[in-house]
């Protein structure tokens, strides 16, 4: 029994509709031999992918139902294909029971058990087998299933099922997990592309069939390789284009806050003449109070001064008023007092209109940098839909060149299978006294059909005299 991991992917729809029907993009689905659902509450699989899709695009909503922070690296890829396939020898003993058991094992295996899975038998191979379409997106909290050492559980799995079983039938696979039980890194063997296996499996000298495959792959693998090369230079331009967008917005920021120091430094110095002759001025009254203080109309005056009449004219504060007044005028200290309070009240009217005056100007310089920040946002956004326009058609000719690569590749096939390379082997080949015996006895048997059909023509003939 082999256990195979396919390759993780994002689109429940596509792997669904390989799985429920033929092969070829058929409608059909006569490989379907039965399906079943797991952690779902429908026994529909055409129902079942799209609630295991919906649920997938849910898991942002279904973290925060169930308080898990929606932090980490995020993936898409929440498709997980997986196979089981069974010796053919044992076809006789395998049945429904026996692969829904095992794939409920192997799911488990990998922690996927609470995960909605959809189980489907195809009956178009030799070897019993089951598909397992896995959601990996949790139902009840959005987490996506670990893939952590995925390939090494099942294989341990699987040994154990065969032990189980009571029959070996991969000792290669016991000889690798005792290696690595001894520390020892073993590679599991590349898989063989379907298209080339499907391909070499149809021709009848596999030896030929393999040298077709190696030729092939090796033009598969340039293709290949400029892919990548282009699939890296587009995620390197998109990641140059939005860190030079990213700089540009740090350097426009940083000049604008350089700007608004600037500028409140200019309000700064031209408020500085002014804050220069109010402090002349109170240095001038508190000279003058001091004379004033030293003769009775002095203080009178200083008295005078400092009262506080609108205050005493306002009913809400008139009792303060008056008990300010009589303070003043009978105090030298509280005349002082006023007189500093008085200071104090045009120095912070002084401050708060250079305040405004500072405010002002950073906003000019903020509304300038914002306009710039959108000019540069409006630049950042042509560029890049201009670069991803190109990318796309980029793309659509790599695809094109795969699609060619692929006919180039099946007409390679068809015309190895017609040549001298695909003929029998030797000894597979017809003897010539063989060969002439079977001709023989074939043109005999062809001249009896004839003479056998030549009564029946003459009495039609005769018939038709008559």
């Amino acid at each position: 029994m082999i256990p195979k991991l396919h390759k993780r992917g994002r689109s429940f729809r596509g792997a669904a509709n390989y799985l429920l029907h033929d092969k070829g993009r058929a409608k059909t689905n006569h490989r379907v031999e039965w399906t079943q659902t797991l952690n779902l509450a429908t026994t529909n699989p055409h129902a079942a992918w799209r609630v295991m899709a919906a649920t997938a695009m849910d898991k942002d909503r279904l973290k925060a139902q169930a308080g898990i922070k929606n932090t980490g690296r995020r993936s898409v890829e929440s498709v997980l294909h997986m196979t089981i396939s069974w010796h053919p020898d044992e076809s006789a003993e395998i049945n429904r029971e026996e692969m829904v058991r095992a794939a409920r094992e192997a799911i488990a295996a990998i922690g996927a058990e609470d995960r909605q899975a959809i189980l489907v038998s195809h009956n178009d191979e030799p070897q019993k087998h089951v598909h397992i379409l896995i959601n990996r997106v949790s139902p009840t909290d959005g987490r996506m299933l670990p893939s952590s050492k995925e390939r090494l559980k099942l294989s341990k799995w699987a040994q154990r099922y065969e032990q189980q079983r009571g029959e070996i039938l991969c000792e290669q696979r016991v000889l690798n997990n005792r290696a690595r039980d001894r520390g020892e890194y073993t590679r599991h063997k590349r898989d063989k592309a379907r298209h080339i296996h499907e391909l070499s499996a149809a021709n009848d000298n596999r030896t030929a069939a393999e040298r077709c495959a190696i030729e092939q792959a090796t033009i598969d693998k340039q293709l290949g390789v400029k892919t990548r090369k282009l699939k890296d230079r587009q995620a390197s331009q998109i990641a140059g284009l939005a860190k030079r967008h990213s700089q540009a917005r740090a350097e426009i920021k940083a000049k604008a806050r350089a700007e608004v120091l600037r500028a409140r430094d200019r309000v700064r110095s031209d408020y500085r003449p002014r804050w220069e002759r109010q402090h002349r001025e109170h240095e001038r009254q508190i000279k003058e109070f001091e004379r004033n203080e030293k003769s009775l109309t002095g203080r009178i005056s200083n008295t005078l001064r400092r009262l506080d009449l609108k205050s005493m004219l306002r009913g809400e504060s008139r009792g303060d008023a008056i008990r300010d007044a009589y303070n003043i005028a009978s105090s030298s200290g509280a005349r002082r007092e006023a007189l500093k309070r008085e200071q104090a009240a045009r120095d912070r009217k002084l401050l708060a209109a250079q305040r405004r005056e500072e405010r002002r100007a950073a906003k000019q310089v903020r509304d300038h940098a914002k306009r710039e920040l959108a000019e540069q946002r409006s630049r950042y956004l042509a560029e890049r839909g201009s670069l991803v326009l190109t990318h796309d058609l980029e793309r659509a000719a790599n695809r094109t060149a795969w699609r060619t690569r692929s006919q180039q590749r099946r007409a390679a096939f068809e015309l190895a299978k017609r040549s001298d390379r695909w003929k029998k082997p030797e000894h597979e080949k017809e003897d010539p006294e063989a060969r002439r015996v079977r001709e023989l006895t074939e043109a005999f048997e062809r001249m009896q059909q004839r003479k056998a059909r030549e009564p029946k023509d003459r009495d039609r003939d005769d018939g038709r005299e008559r």
